[in-house]
């Protein structure tokens, strides 16, 4: 039939029809109540667990409409087929493989947690696999485990879970910026995953918040988490449970020298990118020399800045206004050991014409004033404006009781601008004790006086009423990998602000947290390999197995004067 004489506005008409009946089958019925269930696969070709399959492409049926995009980057098989070619209709998709399937070999088809329906974005709650075989037998190797997130707060869904078959490959060049898995999966909604059909032998296993979704590690993009040990399946042991894995975030970016300002004559202000760690191995060292005659500008002291940790105050002889200066610094580590880089830690600066006249004033303090709640046993620590003249410095800081008693405390500086207070004893319960701070007795390093006034902080005590205490048992199951102390750590959840508890547990297992405040507590225990008493998570490159690690599977809730007993956790 010709065309020739239909009208163009009829033909513009039955296009538009087309188009529309095209893309009806991405969308979602109308009206109902609200939908709340994620989706889920009903059916497959071929289906589950067949063998001898000789076809090129495979089909998929939910059991609602699904958002095609979200299904199509949630897909993965192993071993590889190609380039994936989709075909929709309705709730169904037929997916074509671009490669021949290999003889004799199981094929995996992952289908992630990332799928979302239509109607309301609902993903789906748990991975889905699909395993078939162009052989006689389908592969039995398995592993189970489990992600934890950074924050508990986090989402443990949707965390893509990558095995790397280790069979011919050098497991030092392995690296997982550059290599894709052999095989991979998704967490579901409680950090649960598993990897199934695996052929039998030796695994790594590293677990990715993938954000490009392009299958590699991408530092400081992608939060990261390794298990504590290799993983081998072999004939008697097919299956590997248990498999514990904590997400983390790497820093592999060193610090930098960003500015570097003389606010007078006798200060420069160096700034970083990023907080600096403030051990003694760590403390910076700096150099200043005129950038003409290259002499040297003498450094009477060096001091981090707190509690930011961002900004170094170096204070100088007498600078000569207007001239050209160059800061140099080395030693400078961040808070992850990274050392600053050569190439960004010097600047050039202006000597400053202005005079110094002020004396040292406060800060900042750990403690407000007429705060309340404050721990029994507290560090009382004082930022200074200005670097101290910390020998002649005695007796300017005190703690009284509210009896007007002076409390014993163990003082300590920092550093030049900040001064460490701590009680000899645990302070009285709900009681109010005055910080007294007076300047007039300090001045800074080139002989400034503070001002002739003194600063009280008063602060009160927690109620002791208000404690509580968890005790239990800890065991280690594992023979092996058992160097180091075993650490329980108690993070309460209900307080952004709080410290997280350690304590180290006794060989017998028995362990005592105590004098708790009220609130929502995650407990965590884990072999403190490298006994710095902080969980470490591993490294994906490098390899670093992470230290072995188990969380208690409950929030616990610590109420007042009501201890909890009976509380174990298992190292496996």
């Amino acid at each position: 039939m010709s065309l020739s004489g239909v009208p163009r506005y009829f033909l513009a008409t039955v296009f538009a029809s087309l188009l529309a009946l095209s893309c009806a089958g991405q969308r979602a019925p109308e009206g109902g109540p609200v939908d709340t269930d994620p989706p889920v696969i009903v059916s497959t070709y071929p289906q589950n667990y067949s063998t001898r399959y000789t076809g090129q492409s495979i089909v998929l049926e939910f059991d609602e409409y699904v958002d095609h995009r979200s299904v199509e980057g949630a897909i993965f098989i192993s071993p590889s087929v190609g380039t994936l070619e989709f075909d929709w209709s309705g709730r169904e998709v037929e997916i074509r493989f671009s490669e021949s399937l290999r003889q004799n070999t199981t094929y995996v088809v992952n289908i992630g947690t990332d799928v979302a329906d239509l109607r309301n974005r609902n993903k789906m709650a748990q991975s889905f696999a699909l395993a078939f075989s162009t052989g006689d037998q389908i592969d039995r190797g398995v592993i189970e485990g489990k992600i934890y997130t950074i924050r508990s707060s986090d989402s443990p869904s949707g965390v893509m879970i990558f095995a790397y078959g280790l069979t011919g490959v050098n497991p030092d060049t392995l690296n997982p910026q550059h290599a894709r898995p052999d095989y991979a999966t998704q967490s579901g909604k409680g950090g649960e995953f598993s990897l199934r059909h695996l052929a039998l032998g030796d695994y790594r296993l590293i677990a990715i918040r993938d954000e490009y979704k392009n299958l590699l590690y991408d530092p400081e993009t992608d939060e990261f988490g390794v298990p504590p040990f290799g993983i081998t399946l072999t004939e008697m042991d097919t299956i590997q449970t248990d498999v514990l894995i904590q997400l983390a975030r790497a820093d592999t970016t060193a610090p930098r020298l960003l500015k570097v300002t003389a606010p007078d004559r006798r200060h420069v202000l160096a700034e970083f990118s990023e907080p600096l760690d403030t051990t003694a191995a760590a403390w910076p060292v700096a150099e200043i020399v005129d950038t003409l005659g290259q002499e040297q500008l003498v450094i009477r002291s060096v001091s981090v800045l707190l509690p930011t940790h961002t900004t170094i105050l170096i204070v100088t002889d007498a600078q000569r206004p207007g001239e050209r200066y160059r800061l140099t610094v080395d030693s400078v580590r961040d808070l992850h050991g990274l050392a600053v880089s050569p190439l960004a830690n010097s600047l050039t600066f202006s000597g400053s014409a202005a005079e110094d006249t002020l004396g040292p004033s406060i800060a900042s303090a750990s403690v407000a004033d007429s705060a309340v709640g404050v721990a029994l046993l507290p560090e009382l620590v004082v930022h200074f404006s200005d670097a101290i003249e910390t020998t002649k410095a005695s007796g300017a800081i005190v703690l009284f009781d509210s009896s007007e008693k002076d409390v014993t405390a163990f003082p300590r500086w920092l550093s030049d601008c900040s001064f460490s207070l701590e009680p000899a004893t645990k302070l009285r319960s709900k009681e109010w004790y005055r910080l007294v701070i007076d300047l007039g007795k300090l001045r800074d390093i080139v002989g400034n006086e503070g001002r002739d006034t003194t600063v009280v902080l008063r602060f009160q005590t927690v109620d002791a009423e208000l404690f509580s205490n968890i005790e239990g048992d800890a065991k280690d199951l594992r023979d092996t990998d058992r160097i180091g102390p075993i650490i329980l750590q108690a993070e309460n959840v209900s307080r952004k602000d709080s410290k997280p508890y350690l304590v180290v547990v006794h060989e017998t297992g028995k362990f005592a947290l105590t004098e708790m405040p009220e609130g929502l507590y995650v407990l965590r225990l884990f072999r403190d390999r490298n006994q710095n008493l902080k969980y470490d998570a591993g490294a994906p490159f490098p390899f670093e197995p992470s230290e072995r690690f188990t969380y208690y599977p409950d929030t616990l809730k610590v109420r007042a004067r009501w201890p909890l007993e009976g509380v174990q956790l298992i190292l496996r």
